[in-house]
């Protein structure tokens, strides 16, 4: 027998086995808007008000299994029109940066690149812009962090320019291109299961890493691990792939530059040796 868990904040609903569900589940958690709400399996009273916490009980998953036909929902980016503009940015940040493998789990694969460009193009192109305004704000301050010494020739006219047209620009030529390469590691490996499109998925989503630029001088050192975490955790959740096939594919292109070198230096020392 199936039962039909509803959210009543947001109205996400999905039938589950009722075995699936443990006996002494009181709650379940929403995948789309990640509340918590009272559940009640047939034959059993129900607890607490909705959204409230039985810390006496277990919890029931709405988005149980990992296979293909697992329920999938769009990101609170995507439904900025329920949560509003500054809600739909802040609750995607917060579970591409700390839950990103629940993120992309419960994330539609498809529904067009739009909505995930914009978001994108949005937070890559403050961050990166982040990135550049503390650089400058130290070496007018008289510090000069390393690698930012190659800031202070450039004129104020420069940096508008690089602001304004150059960053959005390199964002959205970025991501498409970051897409590709990894969809194309992907599909040597068999792991592009769901399409180009969810790989963009992964890289447009992942740009959320660029909040660390508000972190002066280290931010952009710590935004740039955490992104490859992101990368490597969405794309096996996505395409629901092992990590060890994307892992293989991160590592394709390491391997070939490595034989490539081999197969120049080898021949170049036994010249020389000769």
């Amino acid at each position: 027998m199936a039962v039909e868990l509803v959210c009543p904040f947001c109205g996400f609903s999905k039938e589950t086995p009722e075995q699936m569900i443990p006996d002494r589940a009181k709650w379940a958690i929403c995948p789309r808007c990640k509340q918590k709400f009272e559940i009640s399996k047939p034959g059993r009273g129900g607890g607490s008000a909705p959204g409230e916490t039985d810390r006496g009980g277990g919890q029931a998953d709405m988005d149980q299994g990992s296979g293909p036909g697992r329920e999938r929902a769009a990101a609170p980016w995507e439904r900025r029109s329920e949560c509003g503009f500054a809600g739909g940015i802040w609750q995607t940040l917060v579970a591409v940066l700390f839950s990103p493998a629940v993120f992309f789990r419960g994330l539609n694969v498809s529904g067009g690149m739009g909505e995930p460009l914009a978001f994108g193009l949005l937070v890559g192109a403050v961050g990166n812009m982040l990135g550049l305004f503390w650089p400058v704000l130290l070496i007018s301050g008289g510090f000069s962090p390393f690698g930012s010494s190659l800031l202070t020739g450039l004129g104020s006219g420069l940096i508008f320019l690089i602001l304004a047209v150059i960053i959005p620009i390199g964002v959205t030529v970025g991501m498409f291109l970051c897409s590709v390469v990894f969809h194309l590691l992907l599909l040597i490996v068999r792991g592009g299961k769901n399409g180009f499109e969810a790989t963009f998925r992964v890289v447009a989503y992942s740009q959320a890493a660029q909040a660390w630029e508000l972190v002066p001088v280290i931010g952009s050192w710590v935004g740039s691990v955490w992104r490859l975490v992101i990368w490597v955790v969405g794309l096996r959740e996505i395409h629901n792939v092992t990590y060890s096939r994307v892992i293989v594919a991160f590592l394709l292109p390491v391997v070939l530059l490595t034989i490539l070198l081999l197969a120049v230096v080898i021949p170049f020392l036994w010249l020389l040796v000769q």
